[in-house]
C-alpha cells in the first residue's frame, strides 16, 4: 500500500510540474508577442533610428579611413574635376566654400593626421555634412579628444568639439573610433541626429569707436565655433545718424578665427586677421576725419538673415551711452555677459585688432 501511494503521488506531482511549465511557456510566448507588437507600434526600432545608425557608422568610417579631397567649382559653377586634390587641408575657409569637400582625417599608417585635424576649422558644418554623404535634414556633432597620453595633463584634452545639440533631436545615433596621434590615443565621436541646425556663433569681440586722429574706426568679429562660418547673410550696423546697415558679403571665417571690419583697410593696423572688410564706404565705420561711430551714444548690431527668407535676427547688440566714458584710442574688448553692460567690456590703449 505505501509503495503504490508513493508512485501515485509521484505521478501527480510530475503532472503538475508539466502543466506549470506548459502554462509558463505559453505565458512567455504571449509576452514576447506583446513586446514585439509594442516595438512595432511604439518605435523601439524606429526606421529613422536605424537609418541614423547606418549614417553614423558609414560617415565615421569615411572620415577616419580616408584622407579626403576637395573639388573646386569652375567659372560656370560646375565641379572642376581636373583640379580636384586630396590636399584639401591646404586651402582656407573661403576657398573651400567655393567647391565640394569630403573631409578625411587619415594620415600615414592609419594615424590621425594633425594638419587635416586642424583644417576641420576651415569647413562649415553644412559642408561637413554634405561631404560625408549625409542628407540635408541631418545634423551632426563631432568630438575629438585625447584618451591616453604619457602626459597626464593632456588626457581628456578636446582637440575639436562642435555641432548641434543632441538634446534638440527626436532621434540620434553615435559612432566611436579610437585612432593614434603620434604616441597618444584619440577618441573620435560622431553623433548624427535630426536636430535643427543653428547659425554660426559670431560675436563682436572688440571695437574702436574713437581712434587716433587720421586712423580708421574698426570692429572685430570672432567665430566662436569649431566649424567655419559661412558669412553669407551676416550683417553689421550702427544706430547713430539715422542708422546704417551693411551685409558682410560672401566668404567664410574659420572656426576660432577673427575678421576685422575697418573704416579704411589701407590705414588699418592688423595683428593677424585673415579676413579684412572695408566698411568705410558703407558709412558704418569712420575713416580719418570722417566719423562713423559716436563714442558718446551709439549702438552696434550684428545680424543674421535666414537663407532664402526675409527674416533677420539680431544676434548681438552693443548699446553704449556717455557714462561709458570712451576715450580716444581706447579699444573695448568683450569679456562675456550682457554686451550692453559697460562692466562686461575690458579696455586697452590701441587694442589688438585682428588677434584674440
Amino acid at each position: 500500500m505505501y509503495t503504490a501511494r508513493q508512485i501515485t503521488d509521484s505521478e501527480g506531482g510530475m503532472t503538475a510540474v508539466i502543466e506549470f511549465l506548459t502554462a509558463f511557456v505559453l505565458f512567455l510566448i504571449i509576452l514576447s508577442a506583446f513586446f514585439s507588437l509594442a516595438g512595432l507600434q511604439l518605435g523601439a526600432n524606429h526606421p529613422r533610428t536605424d537609418q541614423l545608425d547606418d549614417y553614423a557608422l558609414d560617415s565615421l568610417q569615411r572620415l577616419t579611413t580616408d584622407a579626403g579631397w576637395y573639388t573646386p567649382y569652375d567659372e560656370f559653377g560646375n565641379r572642376d574635376l581636373a583640379n580636384a586634390t586630396s590636399q584639401w587641408h591646404h586651402y582656407n575657409a573661403t576657398n573651400l566654400l567655393n567647391g565640394v569637400v569630403q573631409p578625411g582625417l587619415s594620415g600615414t599608417l592609419g594615424q590621425l593626421d594633425t594638419e587635416r585635424l586642424d583644417a576641420i576649422a576651415n569647413i562649415t558644418q553644412d559642408q561637413f555634412i554634405r561631404g560625408l554623404g549625409l542628407p540635408d535634414w541631418a545634423s551632426i556633432n563631432l568630438t575629438i579628444r585625447i584618451t591616453e597620453s604619457s602626459n597626464s595633463s593632456r588626457i581628456d584634452l578636446l582637440l575639436f568639439q562642435d555641432g548641434a545639440s543632441r538634446d534638440a533631436a527626436a532621434n540620434s545615433a553615435v559612432a566611436h573610433r579610437l585612432m593614434m596621434l603620434n604616441s597618444e590615443t584619440v577618441e573620435i565621436i560622431l553623433e548624427v541626429h535630426d536636430a535643427g541646425r543653428m547659425p554660426a556663433h559670431l560675436v563682436i569681440s572688440e571695437f574702436m569707436a574713437e581712434p587716433e586722429l587720421g586712423f580708421p574706426e574698426w570692429v572685430e568679429l570672432e567665430n566662436r565655433d569649431g566649424f567655419a562660418a559661412n558669412l553669407t547673410g551676416w550683417g553689421i550696423g550702427r544706430s547713430s545718424s539715422g542708422g546704417v546697415h551693411s551685409l558682410i558679403g560672401d566668404g567664410a571665417l574659420a572656426g576660432g578665427d577673427v575678421m576685422l571690419c575697418s573704416g579704411k583697410p589701407s590705414l588699418q593696423e592688423n595683428q593677424g586677421a585673415d579676413v579684412v572688410l572695408d566698411l568705410g564706404l558703407s558709412g558704418i565705420l569712420g575713416r580719418g576725419a570722417v566719423d562713423g561711430l559716436n563714442k558718446n551714444d551709439d549702438t552696434l548690431t550684428l545680424t543674421w538673415t535666414y537663407p532664402g527668407l526675409a527674416q533677420t535676427e539680431t544676434k548681438m547688440e552693443v548699446d553704449w551711452v556717455s557714462s561709458w566714458d570712451i576715450d580716444d584710442d581706447i579699444a573695448l574688448n568683450w569679456l562675456g555677459g550682457g554686451a550692453s553692460n559697460s562692466s562686461n567690456w575690458g579696455r586697452s590703449t590701441g587694442g589688438t585688432p585682428g588677434i584674440l
